[in-house]
């Protein structure tokens, strides 16, 4: 896997530099193409319906100057490999989950609490609103043209199912280590897979379930390999859009200035409610497919399930330097997107 990985890096790293060698500089022209990394296909929702609006707005800003570039399906990084990958010039710009990179962005976990945030809108809102805040640590090292969260994860199980007591010792696939201590705390055993994977997964019982929002029911194939969904909001995991700071300084500063105009913020505003629409439309499909059961858990469940919450939200809080101040911030922040709904 090592091997693999550098052969991977140092592939992208001539497709850099032979697509560099053609590219316009700035200096000597007008249109400046930077080269954005998407591991999703390029049909995926994620890239036609979310990136490529949002960087056509970018690029209709900057008055035909700049031209983002897709590429997608991971060809010139792994989901792991992106942040790295910008952070060291091989790409421009490029989109991840930072559950891929475990440890390096400790308070961004703060949307992987169960419990708190129940759609993409408010956790992308909230978690946008803490990284222009500062207290968002990991990303010094590049420039964040965006960031936000995955839709909310729910449990999804390839068998027929009547509640959360069938997930007490299922192989349950889990993002992120917060995700794996709540999936722990039930009874279940959490296992890593990037989204990509999971439906294979299931299919092949290498896992009973899987812990991951609606938009990935259909977005990532699920829909074929499950049949029990229960309707609980568990955490999302944050995701992040960077480009290389090396990159953003060499831009003139008019083209600058349209990233600067479009902050985190911004894109966190678009991507929440973009996503959380595409989730609710999933969902239904869901509801209305044969052979599906959407449960709704009881309240002596979600009791019980708060419980195993409230011991995973305390040891996070322990466990991440300034971890009180984070949970305090990100309930406010969510609080504070509701009321202004």
């Amino acid at each position: 896997m090592f091997v693999a990985s550098i052969v991977r890096r140092f592939m992208a790293a001539i497709l850099y530099v032979a697509l560099s060698a053609t590219a316009v500089s700035p200096t000597l022209a007008q249109e400046i193409t930077l080269r954005f990394a998407s591991f999703p296909g390029p049909t995926n929702f994620l890239n036609t319906s979310l990136f490529a609006p949002w960087f056509e707005k970018i690029e209709d800003a900057s008055g035909g100057k700049l031209k983002v570039e897709f590429l997608t399906g991971g060809s010139v990084a792994t989901p792991n490999e992106v942040f790295d990958s910008v952070e060291a010039g091989l790409i421009d710009i490029g989109w991840s989950i930072t559950s891929y990179n475990p440890g390096r962005f400790l308070a961004a976990g703060v949307t992987e609490l169960p419990l708190l945030a129940t759609s993409s809108a408010e956790a992308s809102a909230a978690i946008a609103a803490l990284y222009e805040d500062g207290l968002i640590e990991g990303f010094e090292s590049v420039k964040v043209i965006g960031i936000g969260t995955a839709d909310i994860a729910r449990l999804h199980h390839s068998g027929e199912i009547t509640g959360l007591d069938d997930f007490k010792g299922a192989k349950v696939r889990a993002a992120g280590s917060v995700l794996s201590a709540m999936i722990t705390a039930i009874g279940a055993t959490p296992v890593g897979l990037p989204a990509p994977a999971i439906a294979e997964a299931l299919s092949k019982n290498v896992v009973d379930a899987a812990a991951a929002d609606w938009f990935a029911v259909e977005g990532f194939s699920l829909l074929d390999v499950t049949l029990g969904h229960v309707d609980i909001p568990l955490g999302t995991t944050p995701m992040y859009i960077v480009m290389n700071q090396t990159t953003y300084d060499r831009l003139p500063p008019d083209i600058q200035k349209v990233f600067d105009d479009n902050p985190p913020s911004a894109f966190a505003a678009f991507w929440g409610t973009g996503l959380e629409t595409e989730s609710n439309r999933v969902r239904a499909v869901v509801e209305s497919t044969p052979g599906h059961h959407i449960i709704v858990p009881s309240e002596a469940e979600l009791a019980t399930w708060s419980a195993a919450a409230e011991k995973v939200i305390a040891a996070w809080v322990e466990d991440t330097p300034n971890g009180a101040a984070v949970l305090d911030a990100y309930r406010a922040e969510i609080e504070a997107w509701r009321n202004s709904q």
